[in-house]
C-alpha cells in the first residue's frame, strides 16, 4: 500500500520563514533576461594592428612680431596706426602686416603714448635685413624693434604632411588586408574600425632677433641657402581587421 511522505512541520516553517527577493532584484533579473543580445550568425576572425608612420612639416616663413612705441598728438592714433601699417608693409618682404595688439600707456603734455605690436609671416630669406629696417623706420615719436621670430611651420604645412601620413596609413592597412586575404584564402578580411592619433615633436621655440640672426649667418656661410624651421610629425593608428568565419 502506498504511503504518504508528508515534509516535516518545521521544513515548511523554515521555508515560510525566508524572505522574498526584493523588488529591485527581481526587476534587474527580468531585464537581464529582456536585453540579452544573442549573436546572429557566425563570429568574426579578428587581427588588430599599431601602425606608425612620421614625416618632417618644413617651413620656409616665420611668425614675425615687431613692436612700437608711438608718441602722438591726442586724436590722432588712428593715423598714426595706418602710418605704421604702411611703413611696414613697406618694407619688401612680401608679407601681409596686421596690428595684433596695442594699448595706451599713458597721457602727457597733450600726447598719447601708445605700444602696438604688429604681426606677419616673413619669408626667411628677408629675416636678417628686418632689424636694419626697423632701426631705419624709427623716428622721433615712433621707434620699432623685432619683438619675436617664430619658426612654426603654418597650419596649412601640418595639415598638407597630415594628409600625406594618412594616405600612407590606408596604404599600408591596404596592404595587411591583401596579404592576410592571401594567406587566408577562405576568409575575406576587411576593415572593422580605424583610429588614428598625431603628434608633433619637438615644439618650436621663440627666438630673438640676435639669434636669428647668428643662426641665419651661419648657415649661410655653411650652405649658401637659408634658415628652415621644421618639425616632425608622427602618426598612429589601431585598426581592427575582421573576417567572417565560413559556415562549418
Amino acid at each position: 500500500m502506498p504511503r504518504n511522505h508528508t515534509l516535516p512541520v518545521v521544513l515548511i516553517l523554515a521555508a515560510l520563514a525566508l524572505p522574498a527577493a526584493p523588488a529591485w532584484a527581481q526587476k534587474a533579473a527580468e531585464s537581464d533576461a529582456e536585453t540579452a543580445i544573442e549573436r546572429q550568425g557566425p563570429a568574426d576572425d579578428e587581427v588588430t594592428l599599431e601602425l606608425s608612420v612620421e614625416d618632417w612639416v618644413e617651413t620656409r616663413t616665420a611668425t614675425v612680431r615687431v613692436g612700437a612705441d608711438l608718441a602722438v598728438e591726442s586724436g590722432r592714433f588712428g593715423a598714426a596706426r595706418q602710418d605704421l601699417v604702411a611703413t611696414l608693409q613697406g618694407f619688401g618682404t612680401g608679407a601681409e602686416w596686421r596690428i595684433v595688439d596695442f594699448g595706451k600707456l599713458g597721457d602727457d603734455a597733450g600726447f598719447e603714448r601708445w605700444r602696438l605690436v604688429a604681426e606677419a609671416r616673413v619669408p626667411e630669406a628677408t629675416l636678417a635685413e628686418l632689424a636694419g629696417k626697423t632701426k631705419d623706420a624709427t623716428r622721433p615719436g615712433r621707434a620699432l624693434s623685432v619683438a619675436s621670430i617664430e619658426y612654426t611651420p603654418t597650419l596649412a604645412e601640418r595639415e598638407a604632411v597630415l594628409d600625406r601620413l594618412r594616405a600612407r596609413v590606408y596604404d599600408r592597412v591596404a596592404a595587411e588586408i591583401a596579404a592576410l586575404n592571401k594567406a587566408f584564402p577562405d576568409r575575406r578580411f576587411r576593415v572593422r574600425s580605424l583610429m588614428m592619433g598625431t603628434m608633433h615633436r619637438p615644439m618650436p621655440q621663440m627666438m630673438t632677433m640676435a639669434r636669428a640672426e647668428g643662426a641665419m649667418a651661419g648657415k649661410a656661410t655653411d650652405m649658401g641657402g637659408g634658415l628652415a624651421g621644421a618639425e616632425k610629425a608622427q602618426m598612429t593608428a589601431r585598426v581592427t581587421l575582421a573576417a567572417t568565419v565560413p559556415a562549418e
